[in-house]
């Protein structure tokens, strides 16, 4: 893979030559400055601008088109990722190779025409496009407890520290949703296209003088320009750990637990965190899996993974109904083991092997690419090989030192209750 950055003045362009892939992916990244009141308006944005455009009055003319085009895809994510909110808009086409000449161009003005062309008049989202979006969305926020899991990981990240980003519900909330308008919306549209950092990725095989006079040509923003912000959360200021216990029906415990940890150096957080974070739960021969599921059968699932914009590790599990105190108290021994030095070789071998299966995963998804590459450009790290040839080279000693800064910040335990709301 060849990978090129070029500053177009109101964005970066991301070019990443690759032949491994009979389709050519283009991203589009919007970020801005994570503020609360944001999330809900931008949820709605996303799911408002993938219902049509001025030019493709309906979900229906929209998909006709995508299917002329040889069934391209266009689709939109929203996230919190450390201190931003982050919204992905992206295309994936066959290269005109295997298509016919200007099929890619004639791709890009569709995706142009849902980013650039929404379907509003007089300064107003479309109102039939808006209160299906409005329905929709206000449903899925009012069942958000029917998933269980998803609702103690946002419960759990609030107790974790609900003054930050980290305790925002990056799916939005019922309250704000109530205030939008498609007035306000589209004020909103045009804050979220003027003045958000963006970035575009292309991955394919593409010429890059032709990438780049094509996206110049096609995607008129205009940004304006300022200092972008840190993308990681200081959580030093939390300093006490606690325990939430709430009741729901269902027959299994949701059990989240957050760790943290502080003064790691990036280093640490970009190499024994990911090794650490694999013999605690990253896979079927972890220390939570061997331990809690196959040894005790305490758990339907148990796993952790390491938010590193955030400083934290979240280990979720599905525990067996009231078994959730002895899991945990398993779940403090292993912590107590790790930072104690007791790491077997072979586990750190296993480690590494599942890191490095990992990256061979990235490299086989267009998508992985582009998202590894879009962590250089906000954290700075390493590229893909070079992150494979440094984990490597992580010793027991590393990976002991980092886990004697990992502490547990909040255990939060959704208690499955047959009778709940049955008294």
């Amino acid at each position: 893979m060849k990978y090129v950055k070029k500053d177009l003045g109101a964005y970066n362009l991301h070019i990443i030559k690759t032949n491994l892939f009979k389709t050519i992916t283009i991203k589009i990244f919007f970020r801005e400055k994570a503020l609360k009141e944001n999330i809900t308006k931008r949820n709605f944005l996303s799911r408002i601008m993938m219902l049509g455009s001025n030019d493709y009055k309906s979900k229906v003319e929209l998909t006709k088109a995508e299917q002329n085009l040889y069934a391209v895809n266009i689709s939109g994510t929203n996230r919190r990722i450390g201190n931003y909110l982050d919204t992905g808009l992206t295309l994936k086409v066959l290269n005109d190779k295997y298509t016919e000449p200007g099929n890619f161009e004639k791709s890009i003005d569709l995706l142009c025409s849902i980013i650039f062309n929404p379907k509003t008049s007089n300064n107003s989202f479309d109102e039939e496009f808006f209160n299906t979006v409005y329905e929709e969305y206000k449903a899925d926020l009012n069942s958000l407890k029917e998933d269980k899991m998803t609702y103690a990981l946002i419960r759990g990240l609030e107790e974790t520290d609900n003054n930050s980003a980290v305790g925002y519900r990056g799916i939005g909330y019922i309250e704000d949703l109530e205030k939008i308008t498609k007035e306000n919306l589209y004020t909103y549209y045009l804050n979220v296209i003027k003045h958000n950092f963006v970035d575009i990725f292309v991955l394919g095989d593409v010429d890059e003088e032709y990438i780049t006079k094509v996206i110049k040509e096609k995607f008129k923003i205009n940004t304006f320009k300022k200092q972008p912000i840190k993308a990681l959360v200081d959580t030093s200021k939390i300093t006490k750990s606690k325990t939430v216990e709430e009741k729901t029906t269902g027959e299994q415990d949701n059990l989240i637990i957050t760790l943290s940890f502080n003064n790691l150096t990036d280093y640490e957080r970009n190499y024994p965190l990911s090794l650490y974070n694999a013999i605690l739960g990253g896979g079927n021969e972890s220390l939570l899996f061997s331990k809690i599921r196959e040894e005790k059968s305490l758990a339907y699932y148990i796993s952790s993974t390491p938010n590193k914009l955030d400083n934290l590790i979240i280990i979720r599990g599905g525990i067996s109904k009231g078994k959730s105190l002895e899991a945990i108290s398993i779940i403090k021994k292993i912590l107590k083991d790790l930072g104690n030095g007791k790491i077997e070789d072979d586990l750190i071998d296993k480690a590494k092997e599942y890191y490095t299966s990992a990256i061979d995963d990235i490299i086989e998804s267009p998508f992985q690419i582009i998202e590894s590459y879009y962590m250089i450009e906000l954290l700075g790290v390493d590229d893909i090989e070079t992150k494979r040839k440094k984990m490597l080279k992580v010793t027991k000693d590393e990976i002991i030192a980092l886990a004697k800064k990992v502490k547990i910040n909040t255990i939060y335990i959704l208690e499955g209750d047959d009778n709940n709301g049955n008294n």
